[in-house]
């Protein structure tokens, strides 16, 4: 598992990215600090069933980064749904700053760089 861990750490990294986008919407939202305008992007993503796909992405990429799945495209399964993830997360962020006048926020960079990395990862590392 250590050497799966060693060969596959970029992945690692990008699971505790995304469960720790899913802790910072759970915390925001809990403690109301996190206020979406209603009817908003945003609102709409900090609902239960995004989070919940946070969290099942999250462990897809932990699982592929600790055992090194070979089977069933899993490699392709999980970069898919973690592009779709970071890709409708970055959306989100993004049309929220445009519609609040803010030209980027440090969500919509965070989730942009992220994002990049995915790709690249894939690209680069095959």
């Amino acid at each position: 598992m250590i050497n799966n861990l060693r060969h596959n750490w970029l992945w690692g990294i990008t699971a505790l990215e995304t469960y720790a986008l899913a802790g910072f919407f759970i915390s925001t939202h809990s403690t109301g600090n996190f206020t979406p305008p209603p009817n908003s992007v945003l609102d709409m993503l900090d609902d239960p069933p995004f989070i919940f796909l946070l969290g099942v992405v999250g462990t897809i990429a932990l699982v592929y980064s600790l055992w090194n799945v070979q089977h069933f495209h899993y490699k392709t399964i999980m970069t898919a749904s973690l592009t779709f993830v970071w890709l409708l997360f970055l959306c989100g962020f993004v049309i929220h700053d445009q519609l609040r006048g803010n030209l980027l926020s440090i969500p919509s960079m965070y989730s942009f760089f992220v994002l990049i990395r995915i790709v690249l990862t894939v690209l680069l590392k095959g």
